[in-house]
């Protein structure tokens, strides 16, 4: 199992740079929680995306690659093509769709990312995909659907700007945690979750079964997440001759 050690988020909406904190550090990068909550940018409606991690990563010198299955915003034919390419794409479907403020800070986020030199790919989302990166020593920042991951009501914020469950009023519920890798029967995964206060698990580490948590990264799509981010340090310079 990774050792990954995660802060409590301080608030309903710092799961993200809670997250990515948490990845920084077991790379030994000694920037502050409260320097990433500060520096990572937020949606108008609280929280953030995982595109917006992956690109304060690069902007810190990481390698970035994230796998996405968010429909709302790519084309499954798009990942054959090369960065510029996917930017034209996404360019193009910004003036060509009707859309909310979310999906265009989504896509002019992506574009920034794709600019930056990050990687964007569509493979299945598999156990073998998450091996691949645990046998590396690799965490896995994930963005998902908090309420299918806890089997929870439904979500609504309310006037103080806090999260009430109601199962009537609710609405789906992004998250972020990070993967750590598999537990000791390989039929669930170790969880380092920076919400400490989840209705299921009550917890910042715990154990899910796989197919719940495969489902729940799928079913993130619904609140513009369903992605994996892989950060990994930049590789050192070869020796000049």
């Amino acid at each position: 199992m990774i050792p990954i050690k995660i802060h409590t988020q301080p608030d309903d909406s710092t799961c993200g740079p809670t997250s990515l904190h948490a990845v920084y550090r077991y790379f030994n990068d000694p920037i502050p929680l409260n320097e990433v909550i500060r520096e990572v940018p937020y949606l108008d409606e609280g929280g953030t995306l995982e595109v917006l991690l992956a690109s304060h990563a690069l902007k810190r010198g990481y390698r970035a690659r994230i796998y996405t299955y968010n429909l709302h915003v790519f084309d499954p034919t798009w990942f054959k093509l090369e960065n510029k390419e996917i930017i034209q794409k996404l360019e193009m479907q910004l003036k060509l769709k009707k859309h909310s403020s979310k999906f265009e800070r989504a896509t002019l986020a992506y574009i920034e990312f794709l600019e930056l030199g990050g990687e964007l790919r569509c493979t299945d989302l598999t156990k073998s995909l998450l091996r691949k990166y645990f046998e590396q020593g690799v965490p896995l920042l994930t963005g998902l659907s908090a309420t299918y991951l806890y089997q929870s009501a439904r979500e609504f914020t309310d006037h103080l700007g806090d999260s009430v469950y109601d199962d009537v009023q609710g609405f789906p519920m992004g998250h972020f945690v990070v993967l750590c890798g598999f537990a000791e029967d390989q039929k669930h995964i170790v969880v380092a979750d920076p919400y400490k206060e989840n209705p299921f698990f009550k917890n910042n580490y715990y154990e899910v079964n796989v197919s719940r948590l495969l489902n729940s990264i799928m079913l993130g799509m619904a609140t513009y997440d369903a992605n994996l981010l892989a950060i990994q340090p930049a590789l050192p310079e070869s020796p000049q001759d």
